[in-house]
């Protein structure tokens, strides 16, 4: 049955892609709050109050939709999804609809929330930036290196076969961890390590503008000197690649020097295959849906209801995007492919 119904969810993806109708959404990625107690150099969700965050009863409401698009995975993100209060209470919505849950965090609040997180996702991301206590206050505001490790500790005692998998970001400031951040990872117990660069050209994670680039972007010698780590990383963890514990492919990791060289001119960038936006979707903490992390909201659940902007608002969006030449697509940090097995 698990195969039928895979090859259902991979035969609506497929008419999807090429009607632009919305058949299933088998991945909703949500923010429970705006709100984040990091500081971090690439992000402005510090600078959210949250105050227009959604209530529980208009999460409730939304949720009932989710099993008519097919949706069976909801992945909570934002903003930090531990800063919300009822945060629990909101996990609980989702798993009355009997859908699987995720949760990528900064695991600054991990460790006191540990068994409550265990009793209800499948799969944690913490973000690990750095391996010093000072480069991590550096790139992410707080002095919490300590407590993140001190949570990923607790979390898996509570839950020893709950796969946890570090995200870490590197850019100007980070990429000399490289190497250092899968010995980390590997320390710590965690299942896998990924790695994206740092988005520079959208208006993702809370931010009214694009970001400055002079804090996050590589010069030139910054970039020969990234490729050459990236090809001794790729030289020495030969079994880690083999194994996922490293997510990305070697070619893949190859990419994150050459998006910075792209960004300097010097280069194109690298292709993008991505189906984000007929597969999943995004809602924000206040509402906004997007058709992926970094595309602008197509409607607000406040305005109309998820199922409908989902069938007509992001199908009408879908026409007009050709992910191989739209400008955002070509930037992209985060590509996906997605089938009923899962990403690559």
């Amino acid at each position: 049955m698990k195969v039928l119904s895979s090859l259902a969810t991979n035969l609506k993806i497929r008419a999807s892609e090429l009607t632009h109708r919305t058949f299933v959404v088998p991945l909703l990625i949500f923010y429970p709050t705006s709100r984040c107690n990091s500081r971090c150099v690439s992000c402005d969700w510090w600078k959210s109050s949250g105050e227009d965050d959604l209530t529980l009863e208009e999460i409730s409401a939304f949720s009932r939709s989710l099993c008519r698009l097919g949706t069976r995975v909801v992945a909570f993100s934002g903003g930090e999804p531990l800063l919300r209060p009822d945060v629990f209470a909101v996990a609980d919505v989702f798993l009355d609809q009997s859908l699987r849950l995720e949760l990528l965090t900064s695991g600054v609040l991990l460790a006191r929330q540990a068994r409550e997180v265990a009793s209800r996702f499948e799969r944690v991301t913490v973000s690990l930036d750095a391996t010093s206590a000072e480069l991590y206050r550096k790139v992410r505001g707080i002095d919490a290196l300590a407590a993140v490790e001190s949570g990923i500790v607790r979390l898996r005692e509570a839950a020893p076969a709950i796969p946890i998998t570090a995200r870490a970001t590197l850019h100007k400031a980070t990429f000399r961890e490289l190497p250092r951040l899968v010995r980390k990872a590997r320390e710590l117990g965690l299942s896998r390590i990924s790695f994206l660069a740092a988005d520079v050209s959208s208006t993702a994670f809370g931010r009214n503008q694009p970001p400055s680039g002079q804090v996050l972007l590589l010069d030139r010698d910054e970039i020969a000197e990234f490729r050459s780590l990236v090809e001794a990383l790729i030289a020495s963890e030969g079994d880690a690649f083999r194994s996922g514990f490293i997510a990305e492919r070697p070619d893949k990791l190859r990419r994150l020097p050459e998006y910075y060289a792209a960004l300097r001119g010097e280069a194109p960038f690298p292709k993008v295959s991505c189906n984000a936006p007929w597969v999943s979707a995004v809602v924000e903490a206040n509402g906004a849906v997007r058709p992926c992390f970094f595309h602008p909201p197509v409607g607000n659940l406040r305005e109309a209801p998820l199922d409908r902007i989902l069938r007509e608002d992001l199908p009408a969006f879908r026409r007009t995007l050709s992910v191989a030449t739209d400008p955002l697509c070509e930037r992209c940090v985060c590509s996906i492919r997605f089938r009923s097995g899962g990403l690559s």
